[in-house]
């Protein structure tokens, strides 16, 4: 081929996005635990937030010798950290990498004998901490390119053409660190199926329940109308026992739970899954009495087994936390209807 002449047009377009994101809160306290007291708390939300008798506490901690080792002495933070858990536990505490926390069970070191025996009885110890961390990292790019024109060969052909590319690649990585120490409230995270279009909201009134399934019952909040918890009844006896019928009470992630019974893997609970008979919604009528529906009944086609990351507080009138929804996904009605599904953290 021989080009005689040519017009050629070229153009190109450019974006990409790289987010960083990272979320922490601290709660500390000294006695009953904030947001437990009849007071209504400030209207402003600190990241560390200490009972009257911890700041004084404290205050009587900066008034002595704080012997720092080098780590913590690179970052205030750290070091501020560090001496308010040995204020409230009176015990020496070293600083150590994050990755340290996915040690096994048999690494952890072992609490004060005092300490680990009101523990072991449900009783409090009269202080409390709780640490949670959420790192996020986005990168998104992507070019397009396009030519076009019109070429002529010494032959006297004429060819036009007209070309598009683009490239595109997206990456994104999280992580969560939860640690709770002493009195802190432990929270467990059954799944949620929301009817009404809103999000999942849960009731002031507590009721007895074994959610952990360690033969003790809590006092957790019922979802509220419009709402139900996702139930797998696996003994048949058309009753929710314990938290082992509840999807994330055993493990701390109910999608992953819910993900085992996805017998055909197409990423869906739905009626190609032995399961799916099994599955009921667990809803409560006006006078407080349990009601069980299976997903049929419900009009529930298929749950989607992906989920992202939505944390966000559910509290009262009075700034009370009742729990907190970690994550997020849809549902199906036979109708074609989308609903979400949420993973909802009960503070027991």
């Amino acid at each position: 081929m021989k080009i005689a002449s040519s017009s050629l047009q070229m153009a190109s377009s450019h974006a990409s996005l790289q987010q960083h994101e990272i979320r922490e809160r601290l709660t500390m306290w000294v006695g009953q635990r904030p947001g437990q007291q009849n007071t209504t708390p400030p209207a402003g939300r600190d990241e560390v937030r200490l009972s009257d008798a911890g700041k004084a506490a404290v205050e009587a901690e900066a008034s002595g010798d704080i012997t720092s080792d080098e780590a913590t002495d690179s970052d205030p933070r750290l070091s501020l950290i560090r001496s308010l858990i040995e204020m409230l536990t009176g015990r020496s505490i070293e600083i150590f990498d994050a990755t340290d926390l996915q040690a096994t069970p048999a690494q952890v070191p072992a609490t004060g004998e005092s300490t680990a025996r009101q523990a072991a009885e449900g009783g409090p110890v009269g202080w409390g901490m709780e640490y949670d961390r959420h790192e996020s990292y986005t990168e998104i790019e992507q070019t397009s390119f396009s030519a076009s024109g019109q070429v002529r060969t010494a032959d006297g052909r004429e060819i036009a053409f007209d070309l598009q590319l683009s490239m595109a690649r997206a990456y994104h990585e999280e992580s969560d660190i939860s640690l709770r120490l002493g009195d802190a409230a432990r929270k467990t995270d059954p799944l949620v199926l929301n009817f009404s279009g809103t999000a999942a909201q849960l009731t002031d009134q507590r009721f007895a329940f074994d959610l952990n399934a360690d033969g003790r019952t809590e006092q957790i909040n019922f979802v509220a109308p419009g709402s139900g918890f996702l139930v797998f009844d696996r003994n048949r006896d058309g009753k929710v026992n314990d938290g082992r019928e509840l999807f994330g009470p055993s493990t701390n992630d109910g999608f992953q739970e819910l993900a085992a019974l996805d017998d055909d893997r197409n990423g869906w609970i739905d009626e190609n899954d032995a399961a799916y008979e099994q599955l009921q919604v667990w809803t409560r009528d006006r006078e407080g009495k349990d009601r069980l529906q299976s997903l049929a009944d419900a009009s529930v086609g298929a749950i989607a087994l992906a989920r992202i990351a939505t944390p966000f507080d559910i509290k009262n009138n009075d700034n009370q936390l009742l729990g907190q929804i970690r994550n997020s996904g849809i549902f199906l009605q036979e109708n074609g209807t989308a609903g979400t599904i949420q993973q909802i953290d009960l503070t027991a």
